[in-house]
């Protein structure tokens, strides 16, 4: 819609009761029901300040400077009121759906990105948990594996130890038995001797004896 003044307005307007300021003329101008808006409005510069269609005060202000009096008529100035939708208007809602379904999707990114963050962080975590276990099973396992070599390594040192006396004791039974076998052929080329010795003694005697009754 479009108000057209008629006319401008001037002191003695404010003397007068209150009257109709502009005349409504609907232009044929096609809009959608569903977007219709109000057409731009055109006021006078003086009645910029006062809302449409309000009542023109009854009384007239105390007093008047008379350079208001003789002060010429503005020119009227046109005051815009937002019309039917134009295209500028519905590229404008357009581009703040466009924002607002942007930053929406930013915003599921970024919730997305920190899930995904979150997501690795726990396998990592979960990585590191396992390695760890892992770490300490082959710790424990060559743990044991040392143990048991060392268990068998003492067990064989123990094994060669007794086998070690066992030869030593055989070696000295053996060596005692050696020097009482040569104990005992001492002894008996010893009493062989001693016997021999008697038995020259007594062939020396008897010798003797013969020899001196012979004589006689």
């Amino acid at each position: 819609m479009t108000l057209s003044i008629g006319r401008g307005w001037a002191l003695e307007d404010l003397f007068q009761p209150a009257r109709p300021i502009a005349a409504v003329v609907e232009p044929p101008v096609e809009t959608s029901p569903a977007t219709a808006e109000p057409a731009p409005v055109s006021l006078p510069a003086e009645l910029s300040a006062q809302p449409v269609g309000a009542p023109e005060p009854s009384t007239a202000p105390a007093a008047t400077p008379a350079a208001t009096l003789k002060a010429p008529k503005a020119p009227p100035a046109a005051v815009s009121v937002p019309a039917s939708p134009s295209p500028t208007a519905a590229a404008d809602r357009d581009q703040r759906k466009a924002e607002r379904e942007a930053a929406k999707a930013d915003r599921k990114a970024e919730r997305e990105a920190a899930k995904a963050e979150r997501k690795a962080e726990r396998d990592a975590a979960k990585a590191d948990r396992k390695a760890q276990r892992e770490a300490a099973k082959a710790q424990r396992k060559a743990e044991r594996e040392a143990a048991k070599a060392q268990r068998k390594a003492e067990r064989e040192a123990a094994k060669a130890e007794r086998k070690a006396q066992r030869e030593a004791a055989k070696a000295d039974r053996k060596a005692q038995r050696e020097a009482a076998k040569a104990q005992r052929k001492a002894e008996r080329e010893a009493a062989k001797a001693e016997r021999d010795a008697a038995k020259a003694d007594r062939k020396a005697e008897r010798d003797a004896a013969k020899g001196a009754r012979s004589h006689r």
